[in-house]
C-alpha cells in the first residue's frame, strides 16, 4: 500500500522521531496515519518497534511488525529491517542477519541495512559474509575512508592477506589517505601486520625499514623487527633487537623469555618443567643478560624460578634479603610460585631458619657485622609464618603471626595473614575476626575492606557484607547498594554471594547471582557495537583486532568458567529437586523471611510508599526499579536441563583441561538419557584424567542405564560396550 504525500511525509517523521528517541510523538504519528491506512505494513512495524522502545512490551512489539510484515506481502524492505532490529535488540543476531538478507534481496543498495549487516556479521564473526557486504558498501561510497578500512579488514580476518594488501595499496593510490601523523602511523602498521600474518617476514622487515621514521609506536617496531628475525632464523640479530627493548623495559618478562628462546632453549614459558641441562643453560644465559641490564628486578626473580642447588640458595638470599630490611609487603607473594618445587621449598625453609637463629640471637643476618632493625625481625616472624602456611603447616604459621602480633600489633598484612591460616583450619568466625581487625586499623583501604566483606560472605553474613562493601559503593539517594555493585560488575562479589546463598539452602537466589556473571559477559560482548564504526574512523585497527581476538576468548576468563560450573551444578539440583517433588521457591521464600542476612524487601516497599516523591524523583525511581528488574536474571525452572546446556559446552570449548568441564556435561546428558552423548563428555575426561573417582562413577551409572535399557538400539549399545572396560 502507497501512502500519499503528506502521510508519506509524516511517516518519515515516525522514522526521525524514533532515531531521536522522541517515542510518545512517534508513537502518536503512527497512530493518525494507521487510522486512515490501517492496512499500511510499513507503518504497522514502525509502531511495533516504537512500542518496544516506549515501554519494552515485546509480544505486542513483535505481533505489530508480523502484521507490518504480512500486510506488504514480505514484500518491504523497511518491514524486514525492522524486524531484524528488533531481532538484534533482543540478541538474537543469527535471526537479524536473516531478516538484512531479505531486507537487501528487495533493495540491494540500502547503505544503512548494509551498515547494520556489516555490524553484526563482524560482531558474529562471519568473515566470508563481511568480505561481501564490506565489498558493496564501498562500491557506493568509494569516497568513505572507513569503507576502504573495512573492506580491507574484512579480508585480513578472512586471512585473504594478498586481497587485503592489494586494497590497503589502491586506497593509497586513490585517497588522500591518513589526515595527520598518529593515523599514517596506525595504517602502515596495520599493513605490516597483515604482510606479517601472511608469513612474509623479510617483506616484514623490508616494509619496517621502508617506513623508519614514520611510525611513532617504535617498541611495536623493535617487537615485530625481532619476531621476524626469530622466524628467520637470525638468531644474533633478534637477541640484539630483545636486548634493545630490555633496555628500555627492564622489567618484561616476555623479551626475556623471547632472548632466551632465541638463544635455542626450548623453554615455553618461566614456571614449565624442564631438564636440568636445560635450566643450567637457561640460567647461564639469565645471568649474562643480567650482567648487562644491572637494574632488572624481574632479571632476579626470573633467576630464582631457573636456578638450582647452590645457585637457587644464593639468589634466594640476594633477592629476600632487601626486601626483609625494607619490610616490602611484596616479599610473599613474590615468593609463591618458588613452593611448586619440593627441593626449592627445603632449601627456603633452611635458609629462613638460619636467618631466624642469628637474627633472634644475635640481632643481625649470618655474615653481618651490621645490627639489623627492629623491623627487619617482625617481617621475619611474617617471612616464616607465610613459609609455613605455604607448605600448610598452619599451627607453626599461627605460632610465628601471633609473635609478629604481639612485636607489632599495628600493622593490618599480620591480620589478613592470620585470617588466611586461620580460614585454612577451619575456624571461620576467628578468621573474620582478624581481617576486621585490619579494616578497622586503616577503613579508607578498599582492599581490606574487600578482604571483610569477602570472609562474611564465607561466613554466610550476607545482610552484614552488604553493609560492608556498601561503604566503598557510590549510593545515589537510597538506591540499594547491591545495583551499584552490578553497575561495577563486581564479579568476585557475586560469587562469593551466590555461594553464601547456596550454602544456605536458597539455590534459586544463588543461580540468579552466578547469572549475573553471564550478563556482565554478554555486555562485553554487546559493548562491542560501540567501536566496530569508531575504530575504522580513528584508524585504530591493531587495538581494534586485539578486541575481537579478545571477545573470541572472553569465555574462558577464570571468572566466567567458575560460574558456568557453579550454573551446571544449580540445575542439576533444580532438576533432582523436581524429580523428588521439592518447592525450591518455597525454600527462597522461607529463607528470606526467617533468616537475618535475607534481603528484607518489605521494609523497602513500606519506605516508598512513606516517601511523598516529586515528578523528577518518580522518574529517578523509575529507572531505578528498571535497574533492578535488568539485575533480577530468570532462572529456567521448567527445563533446567536445556539450560545447562549452553554453559556445560561453554566449559568444554574454553576448558577442556578441566576435568569437572566433561563431568558435569556427561551428568546432564545420564539425566537426560543421552548415552552417546555420556560417553563422549567421559572419554574427554579420561583423557584429562583417567584415574579420576567422579569419571568411574559416571560410567557405572552408565552401564548401569545401559544393562536396564533392553529397548537400547543395538547399534549404540555396541558401540558403548566397546569402551565399556576402558571406562571401568
Amino acid at each position: 500500500q502507497i501512502l500519499p504525500s503528506k502521510e508519506a511525509e509524516r511517516f518519515k517523521q515516525v522514522i526521525k522521531m524514533y532515531e531521536n528517541k522522541q517515542y510518545k510523538n512517534s508513537l502518536k504519528t503512527c497512530n493518525q496515519i494507521l487510522k486512515k491506512y490501517p492496512n499500511h505494513g510499513e507503518t504497522l512495524s514502525m509502531k511495533g518497534l516504537v512500542v518496544n522502545g516506549l515501554n519494552g512490551k515485546k509480544e505486542e512489539a513483535y505481533d505489530l511488525v508480523k502484521q507490518g510484515l504480512m500486510k506488504s506481502k514480505c514484500k518491504s524492505h523497511i518491514c524486514w529491517h525492522v524486524y531484524g532490529l528488533l531481532n538484534r535488540g533482543d540478541k538474537n543476531y543469527d535471526q537479524a542477519i536473516k531478516c538484512y538478507r531479505n531486507a537487501l534481496n528487495i533493495d540491494k543498495d540500502n547503505l544503512q541495512i548494509l551498515r547494520d549487516l556489516a555490524l553484526l556479521q563482524i560482531q558474529r564473526m562471519e568473515t566470508a559474509g563481511l568480505v561481501g557486504t564490506r565489498h558493496k558498501l564501498l562500491e557506493l561510497k568509494p569516497s568513505l575512508k572507513a569503507n576502504w578500512l573495512g573492506f580491507a579488514l574484512a579480508h585480513y580476518l578472512n586471512k585473504n592477506y594478498s586481497t587485503a594488501l592489494m586494497v590497503l595499496d589502491k586506497f593509497a593510490e586513490t585517497m588522500e589517505g591518513a589526515e595527520n601523523k598518529y593515523e599514517e602511523s596506525e595504517l602502515m602498521m596495520f599493513r605490516n601486520t597483515v604482510i606479517f600474518d601472511s608469513g612474509n617476514y623479510e617483506g616484514s622487515l623490508a616494509y619496517l625499514n621502508e617506513c623508519k621514521g614514520k611510525i611513532l609506536d617504535t617498541t611495536a617496531v623493535l617487537e615485530c623487527r625481532a619476531k621476524c628475525f626469530s622466524a628467520l632464523g637470525q638468531k644474533e640479530q633478534a637477541k640484539k633487537v630483545y636486548l634493545d627493548l630490555l633496555n628500555a623495559n627492564p622489567e618484561n618478562r616476555n623479551y626475556l623469555l623471547s632472548y632466551v628462546q632465541a638463544e635455542g632453549h626450548s623453554l615455553p614459558s618461566w614456571t614449565a618443567e624442564c631438564s636440568e641441562e636445560v635450566a643450567a643453560a637457561v640460567f647461564k644465559t639469565v645471568e649474562d643478560v643480567a650482567t648487562k641490564i644491572p637494574k632488572s628486578h624481574s632479571l632476579n626473580r626470573v633467576a630464582l624460578d631457573i636456578a638450582t642447588g647452590p645457585a637457587f640458595r644464593q639468589r634466594l638470599i640476594d633477592f629476600t634479603k632487601p626486601y626483609l630490611k625494607k619490610t616490602i609487603p611484596s616479599l610473599f607473594s613474590a615468593l609463591k610460585s618458588l613452593y611448586r618445587c619440593p627441593k626449592k621449598v627445603q632449601i627456603m625453609g633452611e635458609v629462613f631458619s638460619e636467618w631466624e637463629a642469628s637474627i633472634i640471637g644475635n640481632n643481625r643476618f649470618p655474615d653481618e657485622d651490621e645490627e639489623a632493625a627492629p623491623t627487619t625481625t617482625l617481617w621475619l616472624y611474617m617471612l616464616v609464618s607465610a613459609h609455613k602456611y605455604r607448605t600448610a603447616d598452619y599451627p607453626g604459621a599461627l605460632e610465628y603471626i601471633n609473635k609478629a602480633i604481639d612485636h607489632t600489633p599495628t600493622v593490618e598484612m599480620l591480620y589478613i595473614l592470620k585470617g588466611r591460616i586461620l580460614k585454612h583450619m577451619g575456624q571461620l568466625d576467628e578468621a573474620w575476626e582478624a581481617v576486621e581487625k585490619a579494616r578497622l586499623l586503616d577503613t579508607a583501604d578498599r582492599f581490606l575492606n574487600t578482604k571483610a566483606t569477602k570472609y562474611l560472605l564465607r561466613r554466610n553474613k550476607i545482610k552484614e557484607a552488604e553493609q560492608c562493601i556498601a561503604l566503598f559503593t557510590i549510593q545515589p539517594d537510597d538506591s540499594p547498594s547491591y545495583t551499584n555493585i552490578m553497575d561495577m560488575q563486581c564479579m568476585w562479589y557475586e560469587l562469593e554471594e551466590g555461594d553464601a546463598y547456596y550454602r544456605l539452602g536458597d539455590v534459586i537466589t544463588a543461580m540468579k547471582k552466578y547469572l549475573l556473571i553471564d550478563k556482565h559477559f554478554q555486555d562485553m560482548e554487546e559493548d562491542q557495537f560501540d567501536f566496530h564504526n569508531y575504530c575504522l574512523r580513528k584508524f585504530t585497527l591493531r587495538a581494534y583486532i586485539d578486541l575481537l581476538r579478545f571477545e573470541q576468548r572472553a569465555h574462558s576468563h577464570k571468572f566466567y568458567q567458575s560460574a558456568a560450573e557453579r550454573v551446571v551444578k544449580g540445575y542439576l539440583h533444580i532438576f533432582d529437586a523436581k524429580e523428588k517433588g521439592e518447592d525450591l521457591q518455597a525454600k527462597v521464600l522461607k529463607l528470606k523471611d526467617d533468616t537475618p542476612n535475607g534481603v528484607d524487601e518489605k521494609k523497602e516497599e513500606d519506605k516508598k510508599k512513606k516517601k511523598k516523591a516529586e515528578d523528577d524523583e518518580e522518574e529517578e525511581g523509575d529507572s531505578q526499579d528498571a535497574k533492578a528488574k535488568e539485575y533480577d536474571m530468570q532462572v529456567n525452572l521448567e527445563d533446567p536441563l536445556g539450560a545447562a546446556i549452553p554453559f556445560a559446552a561453554d566449559m568444554v570449548l574454553y576448558n577442556s583441561g578441566h576435568v569437572p568441564a566433561w563431568t558435569l556435561n556427561a551428568e546432564i546428558y545420564l539425566r537426560k538419557g543421552k548415552p552417546l552423548l555420556v560417553l563422549k563428555h567421559l572419554l574427554g575426561a579420561a583423557k584429562v584424567d583417567s584415574s579420576n573417582a567422579t569419571v568411574k562413577s559416571l560410567a557405572k551409572e552408565l552401564y548401569a542405564q545401559v544393562d536396564s535399557n533392553s529397548g537400547l538400539n543395538e547399534h549404540v549399545k555396541s558401540v558403548l560396550e566397546s569402551y565399556r572396560a576402558k571406562l571401568l
